[in-house]
């Protein structure tokens, strides 16, 4: 489809589903070349609407804001937002149903999320909140020189999720120039037929998790697949997201396909946080989220370096205000060669994961099983251990939600994925700990690591 045409095609669409994101992309777009002083007035002025709608319409900040005497036309300075405590994802889980206005916007839906840190998180969204990522995250895209409308691959998706593309959405995929390639699971086989569609699609930008990219790139690398090839037919650069971006991996993704590689940062349930422009800064969306850092250890505000603590502007139906991402970044104020005044964030840490290997050969990627703690009532953590080949055992720990046949609904969402006869073992525990660095490991596998050292992708 040409680039214009599906452009307009998706204009039409966020109109029809009640997201204005092209009319917030040509403000994000004005903003970002503002003083610093027009940003702050901006933050300002919707943390004041806010607070405001949050007191008015949802009864867990009414009480909150009573109970810490905290009246919405005290807040005059972005300071007095150190007045509201932090808010958890436990917070979040016990008091969700009096944090959500039900009528704050179009299309409020509940979502279910478990990130890198495998906390299951269910909150509620709207068109008005979708919208403004939906634009955030073309801005990003066009500072690399992508537009809405010219051809991005998505390399993301296990197949049970792919199969609910009915026939209308891949026609609409089509018209709007999306690809969809599953890299949850990549063998020698499914990627010499990647490659060869890929050089037949002819993609502008590639969007995917850096574990996906960096395996695809050693495997290639394996089956004498030159990846270049794609840069000489259009690919001009790669996004990632999701997961830490290393110096190595970048570098590696980079040289593999011949192209530059740019990160992104985001939270599905605190929005877009950060896109990288054309220099590699990653800017923060100062226009839609507030940051601060805090130490984790005495919650103590902190100058640009700590625990990252999130305040959503842009989402009145369900307020994000304060809210603990348990990310150490760095924060600043510095400017930039491209000019523009936004600060910017660099992520400290991994949010790495791993990759299982199935006996039939398969690399099933961590985040795939990210889907299970979505699809499985009452999962509160999850962590999925492989410490040999032919058998994969995962560690749940559930509440009063967790359905009697839980563990089954588990063992069969694992072995979909997997989709062979690996053994899989279930266990109820009471707690899953962090790794010595302090972080969750949603998946660890001895056996993907003893291959990959090996550079060995066939078992």
């Amino acid at each position: 489809m040409h680039p214009i045409i599906a452009r307009n095609i998706f204009h039409l669409q966020e109109n029809l589903l009640g997201r204005p994101s092209f009319k917030i992309l040509a403000e994000l777009l004005n903003s970002e070349t503002q003083s610093q002083e027009h940003i702050r007035q901006l933050q300002l002025k919707r943390l004041q609407q806010t607070i405001r709608s949050a007191y008015i319409h949802s009864p867990y900040w009414y009480d909150l804001m009573k109970s810490e005497q905290i009246l919405p036309a005290s807040i005059t300075s972005l300071d007095d937002l150190k007045r509201f405590p932090l808010l958890t994802k436990e917070t979040i889980r016990d008091q969700r149903e009096k944090m959500v206005w039900k009528s704050g916007g179009k299309r409020i839906q509940l979502v279910r999320t478990s990130g890198s840190t495998n906390e299951a998180l269910e909150f509620y969204t709207s068109s008005t909140r979708e919208a403004h990522i939906n634009a955030a995250r073309m801005r990003g895209h066009q500072w690399l020189g992508v537009r809405r409308g010219e051809k991005e691959l998505y390399y993301w998706g296990a197949p049970i999720e792919l199969n609910k593309q009915d026939r209308i959405k891949r026609v609409r995929d089509w018209l709007i120039n999306d690809g969809l390639t599953n890299g949850f699971e990549v063998t020698s086989e499914r990627l010499k037929g990647y490659y060869e569609q890929w050089l037949a699609w002819k993609p502008k930008c590639m969007f995917g998790y850096p574990s996906t990219l960096v395996l695809t790139v050693t495997m290639a690398e394996s089956l004498g697949l030159d990846l270049k090839r794609l840069s000489q037919c259009g690919l001009e650069v790669i996004v990632t997201t999701s997961e830490m971006l290393s110096d190595v991996d970048r570098q590696l993704i980079s040289a593999g396909f011949g192209v530059p590689v740019y990160d992104s940062y985001g939270l599905r349930e605190a929005g877009l946080i950060g896109h990288e422009c054309e220099h590699g800064t990653m800017h923060c969306m100062d226009e839609q989220v507030i940051l601060e850092t805090i130490d984790p250890v005495t919650l103590k505000p902190t100058d640009g370096e700590g625990e990252l603590v999130v305040t959503n502007l842009v989402s009145p139906a369900f307020p994000i205000i304060r809210y603990r991402t348990g990310d150490i970044v760095t924060l600043s104020n510095s400017s930039c060669p491209c000019g523009r005044n936004l600060s910017s964030i660099k992520i400290s840490g991994g949010r790495a994961v791993e990759f299982v290997v199935t006996k039939a050969g398969k690399w099933v990627v961590g985040y795939s099983f990210i889907y299970i703690a979505r699809s499985v009532k009452g999962i509160v953590k999850f962590q999925v251990i492989q410490q040999k080949l032919g058998e994969v055992r995962v560690k749940v720990v559930v509440d009063h939600c967790f359905p009697a046949d839980g563990i089954e609904q588990v063992k069969t969402q694992v072995s979909k994925r997997l989709g062979g006869d690996d053994l899989v073992v279930v266990d109820i525990v009471d707690d899953i700990q962090p790794a010595k660095s302090g972080k969750y490991r949603p998946v660890i596998s001895n056996v993907a690591e003893a291959l990959y050292q090996d550079r060995n992708f066939e078992v």
